[in-house]
């Protein structure tokens, strides 16, 4: 289903409470509602058995052991930068029935329909239903189907992604995006959405600044940086997480990103407060390339905000926020300290 939009649809900021939804999430919920009642997932996504761990950062646990049998075997990816390979599974192969949405903008929209744009003006982005769902939900943006883009992260498709988050009005979407060494299961780009009812503690954590737009999530026990969106510009926001994101890709570093809808840095929330930005967290991380499982859960970009999906019953049942907080500094907090010390070289002229 096409649907377009433009700046003056976007919306700045939301009610930390359950809002009316835009039409974004309407559409998207309604859609994705109609795909998995069709059948095309390969299991149904119930009501998931939720639980909020014991400790400071309310880390999210959920059991979804059909995602860990059922889902599509993750491709055998040895490098960041692993080149396209058109050969292998790819976006370009759904069916039409997984094809949710088809966003674009209404001027470039009407620019197509009256002949007056050249077929490399265009972008094919569709949002495709994840038919191995981590929530309800949960789907896939890709910025440029055809482009045959490899999994990692463009400032176009950055761009894009922002811009959709800040069409919803319902603080549940999240954002986020894996590389290869990340846990990447497809090599084709590609961004996760998702809807999460229980809120996460980086809505809210507190950062500190380190250069330009760059901060540095200390409060927390996955280390990364922190980028919130300013003067309702999701075009610099973008720019500005692309200048770190380029420098992991060009340096072969593996890294996970995380948007979510929050408390602008340095703000206070009242109980009847807003959500007054956009929060983007990004992660460089230990590498695990390669077809690699963990036992309890795989730390990729939802793990490492705090959403931990746990595979197994037993698992489920023992974990702990020591544990799981333990396991999450340990991939991330000596890259944080490596890449840290570049942070100041690149954003030495952003303002």
């Amino acid at each position: 289903m096409e649907f377009h939009f433009d700046d003056d649809d976007l919306i700045w900021n939301i009610s930390n409470e359950k809002p009316v939804h835009s039409r974004f999430d309407s559409l998207l919920k309604n859609q994705w509602e109609i795909a998995a009642e069709a059948g095309v997932c390969r299991y149904r996504l119930t009501n998931l058995q939720t639980k909020i761990l014991p400790g400071k950062y309310g880390f999210v646990a959920q059991l979804n052991s059909d995602r860990a049998t059922q889902r599509r075997l993750p491709q055998n990816l040895q490098k960041v930068n692993s080149p396209f390979d058109g050969t292998l599974f790819n976006f370009n192969k759904v069916p039409a029935q997984e094809v949710l949405l088809k966003p674009g903008n209404k001027v470039a929209a009407a620019a197509a329909t009256s002949g007056k744009i050249k077929d490399n003006e265009a972008t094919d982005a569709v949002v495709i239903i994840n038919v191995s769902p981590l929530e309800f939900g949960n789907s896939l943006l890709v910025p440029n189907v055809t482009a045959n883009i490899p999994q990692r992260i463009t400032q176009e498709g950055l761009d894009l992604l922002v811009r959709l988050m800040l069409l919803s009005t319902d603080v549940d979407l999240k954002a986020g995006f894996n590389s290869p060494g990340g846990y990447a299961s497809v090599n084709h780009q590609h961004y996760h959405l998702y809807y999460l009812r229980e809120r996460l503690y980086l809505e809210t954590a507190a950062v500190e600044p380190i250069a330009g737009p760059c901060f540095a999530l200390t409060d927390f026990p996955s280390k990364g940086f922190a980028f919130q969106l300013t003067d309702n510009d999701p075009a610099l926001l973008a720019k500005n997480v692309f200048t770190l994101v380029s420098y992991l890709c060009a340096n072969e570093i593996a890294h996970n990103l995380f948007v979510t809808r929050g408390k602008r840095f340095g703000g206070t929330l009242a109980a009847d407060d807003v959500y007054d930005t956009l929060r983007v967290f990004v992660w460089a991380r230990e590498p695990a390339f390669g077809v690699k499982e963990e036992i309890g859960f795989n730390p990729a970009l939802c793990e490492l905000a705090g959403h931990l999906l746990i595979k197994e019953p037993p698992a489920y049942q023992v974990v702990t926020e020591k544990e799981a907080a333990q396991l999450l500094d340990s991939i991330t907090a000596p890259w944080f300290e490596r890449v840290g010390a570049q942070i100041a070289h690149l954003f030495a002229f952003a303002t």
